[in-house]
C-alpha cells in the first residue's frame, strides 16, 4: 500500500489541564511526548456524577494531582488501561 493515511496532528491543549471535549468527556494530556505516545499520553474522564477513566497515563506526580483535580471530588469508579 503506497497510499498514507490523512491523520490528524493538530491538538489544542495545555499539558496537565482537562479540556471538556463533550458533556461528560474530558481529555487531559501527560507531559510524556514521544514515539508512541505522540505529544503525550491522552487520559479520558467519562462521566458526571462518577468517573471511569480511561489510560490514566504515566506514574508521575503531576499528571495524577491533574486527574484528582478534574475529579473534583467525584468518585472514580473505573480506571481502564
Amino acid at each position: 500500500m503506497t497510499d498514507e493515511l490523512p491523520l490528524k496532528r493538530e491538538m489544542t491543549f495545555t499539558y496537565g489541564e482537562p479540556r471538556e471535549l463533550c458533556p461528560g468527556v474530558v481529555r487531559i494530556v501527560a507531559n510524556n511526548p514521544g514515539p508512541f505516545t505522540f505529544k503525550g499520553t491522552n487520559t479520558y474522564l467519562l462521566g458526571r456524577n462518577s468517573l471511569a477513566v480511561i489510560d490514566p497515563g504515566p506514574e508521575d506526580a503531576a499528571q495524577c494531582a491533574a486527574i484528582l483535580k478534574a475529579a473534583g471530588g467525584r468518585p472514580i469508579t473505573h480506571i481502564v488501561v
